[in-house]
């Protein structure tokens, strides 16, 4: 079974091209800048995050369900707060659709 957690909290500042998802701590190893796999919808927004995809301490945080992710993208995501926050910036971030995310209630 894959190590998948639910998103709490999702922004998007477009402004400053940045993409912040929130978690519940589980991976506290997890820190700094590592490698993801960004995973879009049809319309490039969020469905989830796969962190680490090739490492013991994966962890993939989802907003919306596996059936509406119709590409990924290879990005470096900044981990902070004992792997509860992860932080996309810069090209990263600007993959991303702005506007409401249609997985966030």
């Amino acid at each position: 079974m894959l190590p998948e957690q639910r998103a709490s909290s999702y922004a998007n500042d477009p402004s400053t091209a940045t993409v912040v998802i929130v978690t519940e701590a589980t991976r506290p190893r997890l820190h700094g800048e590592l490698p993801a796999r960004l995973l879009l919808d049809a319309a490039s927004h969020v469905v989830g995050i796969d962190v680490v995809p090739d490492s013991p301490e994966r962890v993939i945080v989802m907003l919306g369900p596996h059936e509406k992710v119709a590409r990924t993208e290879e990005v470096r995501v900044h981990i902070d707060h004992g792997g509860s926050s992860f932080r996309l910036q810069g090209h990263a971030a600007r993959l991303v659709a702005s506007g409401a995310n249609p997985y966030v209630f």
